[in-house]
């Protein structure tokens, strides 16, 4: 008798035990909640884009004289073609240019290369290259900006409208040295200009 009641009480601790943690995890199914997390963004159109624009006549001072205008080729680039010649010390040719930036990125100028000009006599015979050395002495390359200062390594160029006018000038420099005068025609070559425009931080 004893038996069957402490079996029916286990049974009723069991069951009671059970009902309980149902209870509990019926109790903590009740409480829920669902985060989400909604939007959109768009990517705006944007463009990178600084080019020459704006190409002078030129400027002729002395006896100088164009023999082939420059031209700005058609992704606007690269200014080329120019052919120049140079007659007497003082003689002196010089373009002027804009570099715009019609960009959305604000830009940079992280590399200026102006070389220095080759001079060549026409025949290979000591006074060519004597005249070519003589010329060469006399000559100055420079790439400036229109109002005279200096280009320098991070100059800014602002984005949409940003405008640099620069002047490319070519002098053959006067001088009364009558021994450097040369007898025959000198070439003069190594004129390429390369500007490197980046983007800003």
């Amino acid at each position: 008798m004893d038996g069957n009641k402490n079996r029916g009480l286990k049974i009723g601790v069991i069951a009671a035990l059970v009902i309980s943690v149902v209870a509990i995890g019926i109790g903590f199914a009740t409480f829920t909640e669902t985060l989400k997390i909604e939007g959109s963004a768009t990517v705006q159109t944007s463009t990178w884009k600084v080019k020459f624009t704006n190409l002078s006549s030129p400027t002729l001072n002395g006896t100088a004289a164009v023999v082939t205008a420059p031209t700005i080729n058609t992704n606007d680039t690269t200014i080329s073609t120019y052919d120049v010649k140079l007659i007497k010390p003082g003689d002196s040719v010089s373009y002027t240019f804009d570099v715009v930036n019609t960009g959305t990125y604000n830009a940079k100028l992280t590399s200026i290369t102006i070389p220095t000009p080759t001079c060549t006599g026409k025949a290979e015979t000591e006074s060519a290259t004597t005249d070519a050395a003589n010329v060469c002495k006399h000559l100055t390359y420079t790439l400036t900006y229109a109002d005279g200062t200096s280009l320098a390594e991070n100059d800014a160029l602002e984005a949409t409208s940003g405008v640099a006018n620069m002047k490319l000038t070519l002098t053959y420099v006067s001088h009364d040295v009558a021994a450097d005068l040369p007898k025959e025609d000198v070439t003069i070559s190594n004129l390429g200009i390369s500007l490197v425009y980046s983007q800003a931080d």
